[in-house]
């Protein structure tokens, strides 16, 4: 077995929102993994089901499905390959990997497929809380957590048939004589340095850079997304990264961080890098270091917080380093303007102290955004009305956008369970239109999403107009300025289609 299929799903939108489905990820853990394998001699066959055709587009059920078919998925798969690696990459497109699997086994009924899970990020699923469906499905190994340790051991053993050893991986989750056999993932790689850098050679990068948009505000040509650390030590309710990390925070020295954007540079040319680790500043002298090395070598870079920061990790200096250093937007997550709710949550926020970020991040000409959760179990219309009103001191401050999620509950998280009325976890959006209440918490949204413009029409009003010259410009300093380019190019791509 030293040839192996690796498939990244098509992307999946829900029809009716483009608010929290939609967004193109790199599929960074796959290129991890392909290095991994790489590196023990397996060859690789990537099918990228999303970056291959992204301006394709089909329909299934309430979705859009972006990228290729699936009869398409099955003819890229070379016939003297018996196994594949099936990416689980976003609980949105829970729908289309049951699809993909039926179809393979459908082909052929003989071939080894190895599912891993989205580890590192909120739009991922805990695939130990849907192992049943998964294997029913037909999926012959789930791989818990991070994929490069525990898929070169199970490899390891597939090759030699001596299926006695799987006993001996901690982490993967398979049906032996009908009986499901979970093994729980005990550990983790502490030293990520020792991980060759995520190998992008086999994806279709130029397609990723052509769409125009990606996660992180794009404003450049080409980017490529940077995993700097892994996990959160934080223990927030409503997150997956929790159940998938054990609150295990683990991080890449600076040194090593700066060898892999070096490579990259050479390798591809690229000048963009987006941070798609959920707790990047977890530890300040981590961030402190980096940032001196990029200024002492001088790297003419960009960079961006997209998937998140914890904003009291930071102080003012820090923030006017990270600028000399090329960082020019930070995500932070307040989630509420209420402290009741943030109590529910089990999530520690310093509202103050944001709000002056804030302002320094504003004075040092890092652009910022604020995320909130909406329709928590047990908020209550006051607690609507504290978080408004947060939104407004952020706009007089100068946050340059905010993002508002409708709480759904995934698999693995605290929450699962506690609201009820989905009927597929692809309906697990951040726009979830099957909860009772959603029309209501849409209204809020749209609400708060207007006023908050008026707000900034009034407190900082030429910041908005040069917002939309970015957008006539296509050099994107907010996600809020690509998400309407992305919306309309959507739009217009899916009327011929439809």
């Amino acid at each position: 077995m030293k040839s192996i299929n690796l498939i990244n799903p098509p992307l999946l939108t829900q029809i009716d929102d483009h608010l929290g489905s939609g967004i193109p990820f790199m599929p960074y853990p796959l290129a991890y993994l392909a290095a991994k394998l790489k590196k023990n001699n397996y060859n690789i066959n990537v099918i990228d089901a999303f970056g291959e055709k992204p301006f394709q587009f089909s329909r299934e059920s309430k979705f859009y499905i972006q990228g290729l078919t699936i009869n398409e998925v099955m003819d890229r798969m070379k016939s003297n390959i018996n196994c594949t690696i099936l990416y689980y990459s976003t609980i949105t497109a829970h729908i289309i990997i049951l699809n993909i699997i039926k179809a393979i086994k459908a082909k052929n009924h003989d071939m080894i497929i190895i599912i891993i899970e989205n580890s590192e990020a909120v739009i991922g699923c805990s695939l130990e809380h849907i192992r049943d469906e998964l294997i029913n499905s037909g999926i012959d190994y789930i791989v818990l957590g991070e994929p490069e340790e525990r898929v070169s051991r199970l490899l390891e053993v597939l090759d030699s048939g001596e299926m006695n050893l799987l006993s001996g991986i901690d982490g993967i989750i398979f049906n032996y004589y009908g009986s499901i056999i979970d093994q729980s993932k005990d550990g983790f790689i502490l030293n990520i340095d020792d991980l060759p850098f995520p190998d992008w050679g086999d994806f279709p990068l130029e397609n990723y850079w052509r769409l125009g948009y990606s996660h992180g505000p794009l404003e450049s040509n080409k980017y490529l997304p940077l995993l700097t650390s892994r996990g959160c030590p934080f223990n927030c309710n409503f997150c997956i990264i929790p159940a998938t990390n054990n609150r295990k925070w683990r991080y890449r020295s600076p040194e090593n961080i700066i060898a892999e954007i070096e490579y990259m540079i050479e390798r591809f040319g690229v000048y963009e890098f987006h941070f798609e680790d959920v707790n990047p500043t977890a530890d300040e002298e981590r961030i402190i270091r980096f940032c001196e090395l990029v200024i002492g070598k001088k790297l003419k870079i960009t960079w961006k917080l997209a998937s998140g920061s914890k904003i009291e990790t930071m102080h003012i200096e820090t923030l006017k380093l990270m600028k000399r250093a090329g960082c020019n937007y930070i995500s932070f997550s307040p989630e509420s303007g209420s402290l009741r709710v943030l109590q529910l949550m089990n999530k520690p926020f310093n509202h103050q102290y944001a709000l002056a970020m804030t302002s320094e991040m504003k004075r040092n000409g890092i652009y910022s955004q604020a995320c909130f959760v909406l329709g928590y179990p047990g908020e209550q219309s006051n607690d609507l009305k504290l978080t408004r009103s947060y939104v407004k001191q952020l706009a007089k401050k100068g946050i340059d956008e905010i993002a508002l999620f409708i709480m759904t509950p995934i698999p693995g998280t605290k929450t699962f369970g506690m609201i009820e009325g989905f009927k597929d976890y692809s309906e697990l959006t951040f726009s979830p239109s099957w909860r009772e209440d959603y029309i209501e918490l849409s209204k809020f949204r749209d609400g708060l999403y207007f006023k908050f413009l008026l707000w900034k029409i009034v407190y900082h009003p030429v910041h908005v107009i040069m917002q939309f010259f970015n957008l006539l410009t296509k050099r994107f300093k907010t996600k809020a300025e690509m998400n309407i380019y992305r919306i309309i190019k959507i739009k217009l791509i899916t009327k011929r289609y439809f």
